[in-house]
């Protein structure tokens, strides 16, 4: 009997794109396979994120959507498919100590070309303990790394949790 295949919400929409569409295909430069998707780590790690929110007000464990501008400086395009997908995350911080949370994921909404911005909602927890804490978002491409631990460049808005 055969078994079912389950594929994700994310590369099932890589793969209608390309099917629609040839701009996902791999180009000279590139280093994602046809198909789409990073397939390798980056070569940079520059970012640069934008909001309209500077801070924020909320309850432990609280969920809430924050709007992020998103601008690629670099000259490689950033998407959240393939081996090595880019995705938005954040870490807490709590006078200057990260906190051991994990941050939760957000799909960039299009693939970013150099030179080129998204707008986001990133969604974000707040932690179980109540405080002045700062939250610090950043991309990550997921297996290798954290933008903000490679460029030491960072979104980062000032969150009381009561």
């Amino acid at each position: 009997m055969r078994r079912p295949v389950h594929l994700s919400v994310v590369a099932l929409l890589t793969i209608l794109c390309c099917f629609v569409d040839t701009s996902c295909r791999e180009t000279p430069g590139t280093n994602s396979e046809s198909g789409g998707g990073l397939q390798q780590p980056l070569t940079a790690f520059s970012q640069v994120l934008t909001s309209s929110t500077t801070s924020l007000t909320l309850h432990p464990g609280q969920e809430v959507k924050i709007p992020v501008r998103i601008r690629n400086p670099g000259t490689e395009t950033w998407v959240s498919a393939g081996r090595y997908p880019i995705t938005i995350s954040y870490k807490w911080f709590n006078g200057g100590q990260m906190l051991p949370i994990e941050g939760e994921r957000t799909l960039l909404p299009a693939a970013v070309p150099p030179n080129r911005a998204v707008n986001a909602d990133v969604r974000v927890i707040a932690p179980d303990q109540t405080g002045n804490f700062d939250l610090r978002i950043t991309l990550v491409q997921e297996a290798v790394s954290w933008f903000m631990t490679k460029s030491n460049t960072f979104l980062q808005l000032r969150v009381t949790v009561k």
